[in-house]
């Protein structure tokens, strides 16, 4: 009787946290798409990456004390190990600077302007700390939070933020306002 109760107990635990997925998966998916999309994902890749982590989410057996960040993690190292080269000799670099912004829906092609495409390309051009600290930031984060997130210094974070920053500038032949006056 004993096991019953417990094993009843266990199944609307489970339950609810499958509940609980399926409402943050419908939240959030299309969020962490964007932060794949601008690591340079191809939309069916983002799409993988995005549902294996949060199969992994439902696999969870303790509880995910910050969701939003977990799944960005888990999500980016799902699409990086997509990404692992068939010829071991040629280096992820290398593929990712060869990637093109090429992930978007029909719909989403619809809305992107000449420009936003532009700035895309440059995003993934960035070299992939400063890339992915720009993408967290993007996404909402803040740098003690992206710090965390990523295992680094929230100066690195910061430095990381900044030259991206400036990277994009120079790429995108953005002029400093301050200096124009």
């Amino acid at each position: 009787m004993a096991d019953d109760t417990a094993a009843a107990a266990e199944a609307r635990q489970l339950s609810v946290a499958a509940a609980d997925v399926g409402c943050s998966y419908e939240e959030d998916r299309p969020y962490l798409l964007r932060f794949l999309l601008r690591h340079g994902a191809t939309f069916p890749e983002a799409e993988d990456a995005v549902h294996s982590a949060f199969v992994e989410l439902m696999r969870a057996r303790q509880p995910v004390h910050s969701p939003r960040a977990w799944l960005r993690t888990v999500a980016l190292r799902a699409f990086l190990r997509q990404m692992v080269p068939e010829d071991p000799e040629q280096d992820l670099a290398d593929r990712l600077a060869e990637t093109r912004v090429d992930w978007h829906t029909p719909l989403q092609a619809a809305e992107l302007s000449d420009q936003q495409r532009r700035v895309l390309q440059a995003l993934i051009e960035l070299p992939f700390k400063q890339r992915t600290v720009l993408a967290w930031h993007l996404d909402g984060f803040s740098t003690a939070e992206i710090a965390e997130a990523m295992s680094m210094e929230k100066a690195a974070v910061l430095q990381n933020l900044s030259r991206a920053r400036r990277t994009l500038k120079q790429q995108l032949g953005i002029t400093d306002r301050r200096s124009a006056q």
